[in-house]
């Protein structure tokens, strides 16, 4: 199993298309760890909460997920887990302080889902004891990754199938689960290990933006607000190969800059002006090092709501600690949330 990982990982860092090679010249934005988790902890998506500005962060290796404070208030607090998974994935806070998470069965010591584990739970956080109930199971399944938020009057969520190039829709409020989207440019890479095409998700207006682990590459789709159904064909924004980024999941700002986090080399990739419409995309690694084992798989990012990270530009990272580093159990280091200062770069 392990000689196969190593050989279908070398494919896959050597079958991409080289378009885009990123400028690595520019500045370094400085990491500051806000929680660090002990080894072999996986940290793999956060929500920023809205009524406090804190994280509510999804681990990965466990079924559990963890509230951080942003202002190192309080340590991490494990707020729920759930039964019958080995992890969690995408998150999302659909009204104040009600969130849905993804659960299922990925295996970070192999890189292998069990397709059909997957199911989606709410977090009901309005009281002192965090309440959690089941959604939706989705038996059709391969690999539920991502999540974001399609129609929040209507309660539909879209989560990306990183196995099945598809994404999915569920009615939080009706427990409906249909295929949205199917497009190639949301499958695997044949023969790559760990299978990983569609990776995160967000959606700005009527586009869904994601990335594409395996074929490193971002890319957008117009699609049905109500529905979430396809409108017309999916747009290639920006292609990489997998020796340079290892795209997972991603945060927009204001302007359409998409800050993207790598996670096989502890790096951000910035994709300057890559949801603007602006045309034409830059790829610069503004963040974190290949070489920095105390530091490394970067998972996910999310901008602060905090009065001190809207100054600042926060941008908050989670970290599993190295993923090839699971297959070993010889760790460097935790997984971790960070905290950018996005202002750094003289962008805004």
């Amino acid at each position: 199993m392990l000689i196969n990982f190593l050989l279908s990982l070398l494919f896959t860092l050597s079958h991409a298309i080289p378009l885009h090679t990123p400028n690595r010249t520019a500045p370094t934005l400085t990491s500051t760890s806000v929680a660090s988790f002990s080894k072999g902890t996986w940290l793999e998506n956060l929500v920023i909460r809205q009524s406090d500005g804190n994280a509510l962060v999804t681990i990965l290796s466990a079924p559990e997920i963890y509230l951080i404070s942003t202002s190192n208030e309080f340590a991490p607090i494990k707020v729920a887990t759930f039964p019958n998974a080995l992890g969690c994935l995408g998150i999302v806070e659909l009204r104040h302080d009600i969130f849905y998470v993804v659960v299922g069965n990925w295996s970070a010591s192999t890189g292998l889902s069990t397709p059909g584990s997957y199911s989606i739970w709410e977090i009901d956080m309005k009281e002192r004891s965090p309440k959690t109930s089941k959604v939706a199971d989705l038996p059709e399944s391969g690999f539920l990754n991502g999540m974001t938020i399609l129609n929040p009057a209507l309660g539909v969520l879209l989560i990306s199938d990183s196995y099945y190039e598809a994404v999915w829709s569920v009615n939080v409020y009706t427990g409906d689960v249909a295929v949205a989207v199917n497009d190639t440019t949301m499958a695997t890479v044949p023969g790559a290990s760990p299978a990983l095409g569609i990776n995160g998700v967000h959606l700005i207006g009527g586009d869904l933006y994601y990335s594409n682990t395996n074929k490193a590459t971002f890319n957008k789709i117009p699609i049905d607000i109500h529905t979430g159904k396809a409108t017309g064909p999916a747009e290639i924004l920006l292609q990489s190969t997998t020796r340079e980024i290892f795209p997972d999941d991603f945060a927009i700002d204001l302007y359409g800059n998409v800050w993207m986090a790598s996670d096989l080399y502890g790096e951000l990739d910035l994709l300057i002006g890559a949801a603007s419409g602006a045309g034409t995309v830059t790829l610069d690694i503004v963040a974190g090092s290949r070489n920095d084992k105390s530091n490394t798989g970067w998972t996910s990012a999310q901008f602060g709501t905090r009065k001190e990270d809207v100054e600042r530009g926060s941008l908050y990272v989670t970290t599993n600690g190295g993923p090839l580093n699971y297959i070993y159990q010889n760790w460097t280091a935790g997984g971790m949330l960070i905290r950018l200062d996005t202002v750094e770069l003289g962008l805004y």
